[in-house]
């Protein structure tokens, strides 16, 4: 699968993620709990104000899905992290975030491994992404 290029493509595969989150069909929605907990690069943006989370190893690839992330058998967060770094900017761990992608996943009832997790803040226009979703 090709990587995204662009803030756009990334935005766009944040709001698959989404929906995949707020879906009524239990694969989707399972599908997109699963990611965020087993991230370990992770993207923090807003959606209406609140913290979300989704893994660079689903929002890294262009036009990404459910069907095309299955049949992915290459893919790797070793590749989609360098192209989000340019977007987004180096990764970084604080204990105030930690805790936050911990309550976040905690609400989507997703038990999380114990893994090492650094993450992006994503900005547009000089401002925390913020999604309208």
């Amino acid at each position: 699968m090709k990587l995204i290029e662009n803030l756009n493509e990334l935005i766009e595969n944040l709001h698959t993620l989404e929906n995949y989150l707020k879906s009524d069909n239990p694969e989707e929605k399972e599908f997109a709990m699963d990611l965020v907990r087993k991230g370990k690069t992770i993207l923090v943006y807003k959606v209406n104000g609140e913290n979300h989370f989704a893994p660079s190893r689903f929002s890294g690839y262009k036009n990404n899905s459910l069907r095309k992330h299955e049949v992915n058998d290459e893919k790797d967060g070793r590749d989609t992290n360098p192209v989000i770094t340019k977007i987004a900017g180096r990764p970084f761990a604080t204990e105030k975030i930690e805790a936050n992608f911990i309550d976040y996943c905690d609400n989507l009832g997703a038990e999380i491994p114990n893994n090492n997790r650094k993450y992006w803040r994503l900005k547009q226009d000089g401002k925390y992404l913020d999604l309208k979703i």
